[in-house]
């Protein structure tokens, strides 16, 4: 065996204990304490169910959004390859403050699979695009049918949707400059560059880095002539988020809230998610439950509450953090396969 090929093992076998390790290390911070044993025994299991069924299509779709951009740029991924980049996206999004070992994650498993760097980040960078788009979509419903309400909470939160919205709104901007505008796009190229020099260039580098940058500003103008491929992916975002705000509905009614409305919980969870989800916290930890007492105020039984926060919690983002972190190790251990870029591509 190769020296190359033992230490690609030994770096494999490490990959696999820091997942095992962040994901029970998240795990047990996260339910220190709770006891969602007993919520779970006393829950219906029939609405629990649906809870988790709702997030294993939640995740189908995210993989659904990164192959449709890979087809675009001529790849073909296998439904395995697709559901391992969702996979991570989910993982590492968890476990780093605002979200933001989602891509990098993604973008370490698709070098791995031979993708072109250059293609993946567009890839990526338009999924989040049309993530952000339902999001924002989705909260700004959230307000107007809320009455306005929203902007009634008091104390620290009080200030949270506003910052959530605007950091939001800011990321949607920048990434539409990034992928649509020449001169943006340049801009940031050049930085690239620059880097690159204070790092030393080595020789070839330069052309390189060129050559992968042309072929992002080609998969940007392919995207162009294909806006139906966005607007699909913005749609399959559109019900992803409805599908992940809808938890919180199915685990409400496993406890006993029959009284509670589909859309009621559809706006509150909207406004809630726009509110959190940006802040730099690994999973919004800490305040989405605090927040999660204030939105649902009135709407849940006091005396129940606290269940269906932490059962909604379990069923939203524990769960889904273990099946994701358990289906890396899965996907990365399995023998694989050649993926082939059919470079189908026509000369931009």
């Amino acid at each position: 065996m190769t020296l190359l090929k033992k230490k690609s093992l030994w770096l494999g076998a490490l990959l696999l204990l820091l997942l095992g390790g962040a994901t029970v290390y998240v795990i047990y911070k996260e339910l220190n304490g709770q006891d969602i044993l007993g919520i779970l025994k006393s829950a219906n299991i029939g609405w629990i169910l649906l809870a988790v069924c709702a997030m294993s299509l939640y995740a189908i779709a995210d993989g659904i959004n990164i192959s449709r951009c890979l087809k675009l740029a001529g790849y073909k991924i296998s439904f395995a390859q697709m559901m391992k980049y969702s996979f991570a996206g989910f993982f590492f999004s968890s476990i780093t403050p605002s979200s933001t070992g989602g891509q990098p994650g993604q973008l370490y498993f698709m070098a791995k699979d031979k993708l072109k760097v250059s293609h993946s980040a567009f890839t990526l960078l338009c999924a989040l695009l049309s993530f952000q788009c339902a999001a924002v979509f989705l909260g700004i419903v959230g307000v107007i049918f809320s009455h306005g309400d929203i902007f009634k909470l008091q104390g620290r939160f009080a200030y949270v949707f506003p910052i959530g919205f605007a950091l939001n709104l800011a990321i949607i901007v920048g990434l539409f400059c990034v992928l649509f505008t020449r001169r943006i796009a340049g801009f940031f190229a050049e930085i690239g560059l620059k880097l690159m020099k204070i790092r030393g260039i080595k020789p070839g580098d330069k052309f390189r880095f060129l050559r992968s940058f042309a072929s992002y500003r080609r998969a940007a103008a392919l995207l162009k002539l294909n806006k139906t491929v966005f607007l699909k992916m913005f749609l399959t975002s559109f019900v992803q988020l409805i599908l992940f705000h809808s938890v919180t509905f199915f685990c409400a009614h496993a406890i006993g809230c029959s009284g509670l409305d589909w859309f009621t919980v559809l706006r509150t969870q909207a406004s809630l998610f726009i509110s959190v989800s940006s802040l730099p916290l690994p999973g919004a930890a800490g305040v989405t439950e605090y927040g999660y007492a204030l939105f649902y105020s009135g709407l849940i039984p006091t005396e129940l509450l606290g269940s269906v926060m932490l059962l909604s919690r379990f069923c939203a983002f524990v769960l889904p953090l273990a099946a994701s972190g358990l289906g890396l190790v899965l996907l990365s251990v399995r023998p694989k396969k050649n993926i082939a870029a059919e470079e189908e591509r026509k000369a931009a």
